[in-house]
């Protein structure tokens, strides 16, 4: 077998183990962004534990197949952010991506199981990090908590006067 056929044999392989284990899947075309840019996001994607790959439509549709995922064929120059913690990570990076370079199109996602459609992008986007939504379900929690101590500060004042 030819080398460069098994090298795309194993790019599909690697794609299709990746593919498996992840949270959520995103795949958007990049025109007109410059590589300073894409090694930008590529960096902030690794600090939330998801990558981005560039491949050939061929090596991306083929891994999609493989792997049960149930995205659209894709054509294009495109790039596909696979996330194996935070699943609304890639739709952050993609959303600030379109926001400043227009020619960038969002094609097709995958949060779980449900497939995320173009309109739900910018929704998606919006939604804080797990960590934010943490901590504001803890703010909540520890609001009632905050409330009843100063109720029994202010008894106990009143009574030591």
């Amino acid at each position: 077998m030819k080398a460069i056929i098994q090298e795309k044999i194993n790019d599909v392989e690697a794609l299709v183990s990746d593919l498996k284990g992840s949270t959520s899947i995103l795949a958007f075309e990049y025109h007109t962004v410059p590589a300073k840019v894409i090694a930008q996001v590529r960096r902030e994607l690794h600090k939330s534990n998801a990558k981005m790959h560039v491949a050939k439509n061929n090596i991306f549709n083929r891994a999609f197949k493989l792997a049960n995922v149930s995205l659209t064929e894709l054509s294009g120059p495109n790039a596909i952010i696979i996330a194996h913690g935070d699943e609304v990570v890639p739709f952050k990076e993609v959303h600030k991506l379109m926001v400043e370079f227009k020619q960038v199109v969002y094609k097709c996602g995958v949060i779980g199981k449900e497939a995320i459609l173009p309109d739900q992008l910018a929704q998606i986007a919006n939604i804080p990090s797990r960590n934010g939504l943490y901590s504001m379900l803890l703010s909540c929690l520890q609001g009632p908590i905050r409330n009843f101590l100063y109720g029994l500060k202010s008894i106990s004042e009143k009574k030591s006067q």
